[in-house]
């Protein structure tokens, strides 16, 4: 078991990790802190945080203000941090948001945000802790992405393709911050029944538009996409355990997809001929796929 009388506080380290206030953030949080390491949750809003801060009344995790989007929250978080800590040793980049919709459809405004937040974000965070990183010559940075920055599905072109951004600027991090003793590390889960992918979906304001031509493909890529994450029977505090494992290790891979068939369907997808995808794609719009 983590945790408890046995951790190591040598191998103790302090952690920043964003979007706590639930799912996978909040599980990262709590695993984490349960090793023995001093956490620092970013919430979006305070108000937000009542699970982290019930945490924090018996766990080393201090709940604190972070927009990811916001320069003054960045910038005054790592301040904090560095302050009291004296170092930042692990960046962990999970806040993210999603949006459901068709591409012709969604209003750059729309587009905009969730790459304000899955990416822009995450380039200006690691970018402000990446200086005291580099100084103490040691650091990890752990992006969370998703199995679709790697495989990009239909409706939710908006996450897979700020995903798909996000691992092509880890790529590059990770040999650029690597001769600093900086690694950098991409964790890949596949969909599991967390808030943003359960009750709370967030949809373009005109995905159930019954005037769009794409009305009647909304709603049967919809019903298929909610039978998947009914059907996910895996408990996401596994990539809790899983990123905090990642905090001690010497080396860590590119890469580490996590989840109920994910590395089936990468090893498919690389080898499947686009053909059977678009038939694939193809069927869940139209209402006659069954989930696999």
């Amino acid at each position: 078991e983590p945790g408890g009388p046995g951790v190591n506080h040598e191998l103790a380290k302090t952690v920043l990790i964003t979007g706590c206030s639930s799912g996978l953030g909040l599980h990262i949080a709590e695993q984490a802190a349960l090793a023995g390491h001093r956490v620092y949750g970013g919430l979006h809003s305070l108000d937000n945080g009542q699970e982290l801060f019930a945490l924090a009344k018996d766990l080393e995790i201090t709940p604190l203000k972070l927009d990811v989007t916001l320069a003054s929250d960045r910038e005054a978080a790592v301040e904090r941090i560095v302050a009291e800590e004296g170092a930042i040793d692990c960046l962990v980049n999970n806040a993210g948001t999603s949006l459901g919709g068709f591409m012709e459809e969604l209003t750059e405004e729309e587009l905009r945000h969730v790459f304000e937040v899955n990416f822009f974000g995450v380039w200006a965070l690691t970018k402000a802790c990446l200086p005291h990183m580099r100084q103490a010559k040691k650091g990890l940075i752990i992006m969370i992405s998703s199995v679709s920055g790697r495989v990009a599905m239909p409706v939710i072109g908006a996450y897979a393709s700020s995903k798909f951004a996000l691992e092509g600027m880890s790529e590059a991090l990770r040999h650029e911050s690597r001769p600093f003793g900086v690694q950098v590390t991409l964790v890949e889960p596949g969909a599991y029944a967390t808030e943003m992918f359960g009750r709370n979906r967030r949809y373009a304001e005109r995905a159930f538009d019954e005037a769009s031509p794409y009305y009647e493909l909304m709603k049967a890529a919809d019903e298929w996409f909610s039978s998947v994450v009914a059907k996910r029977k895996a408990d996401p505090v596994e990539v809790g355990r899983l990123v905090t494992s990642l905090m001690t290790r010497r080396q860590v891979k590119m890469r580490y997809p996590i989840g109920p068939g994910v590395k089936l369907r990468l090893g498919l997808m690389q080898w499947m001929p686009y053909g059977l995808l678009d038939r694939l794609y193809g069927r869940i719009l139209t209402g006659s796929s069954e989930v696999p």
